[in-house]
């Protein structure tokens, strides 16, 4: 059976992974964490002016489908050819949609070009299948979000 969205190789091409920079983008990127991170779990205290959104060593994206801003992601790089991925969102009607596969995958990418071999997030238990289906392993199961892991290659 086909997923509910299915895109052609062309269509594929207009996904994108953009570092932030602008202001129309930081928006985008906050709006999105907010809503999906916080706003559909219930939960509060978003900060769209944490300092470690801004740190030299952390790459704030939002990936693009065209002009729709359709996730946010922060890579982390943390030296020794380690990255952190962080406060991954997909929004709500783009999710289960192979969205958030393609961004992980760019983010992937990114990472190795700036010379990390292994990635780490801590996951919502929710996303857990999700990390374990595009390769990623548990690392400790036993945290409130896992920690899961990548050798990238």
């Amino acid at each position: 059976m086909d997923r509910p969205y299915n895109r052609s190789l062309r269509e594929a091409a207009d996904l994108k992974l953009v570092q932030v920079s602008s202001q129309s983008e930081w928006e985008a990127y906050h709006q999105i964490r907010r809503h999906v991170l916080f706003d559909l779990r219930g939960l509060s205290g978003y900060d769209d002016h944490h300092p470690d959104d801004r740190k030299p060593e952390h790459i704030p994206l939002i990936f693009v489908d065209g002009n729709e801003c359709v996730g946010a992601v922060r890579l982390d790089l943390t030296g020794n050819g380690n990255g952190v991925v962080r406060t991954v969102a997909i929004v709500a009607e783009r999710q289960r949609q192979g969205i958030g596969r393609a961004m992980m995958t760019a983010v992937e990418r990114l990472a190795m070009a700036h010379e990390a071999v292994r990635l780490e997030a801590h996951a919502a238990p929710d996303a857990v299948g999700f990390y374990y289906k595009i390769g990623w392993e548990i690392v400790d199961a036993r945290r409130p979000n896992p920690l899961v892991a990548k050798l990238l290659k």
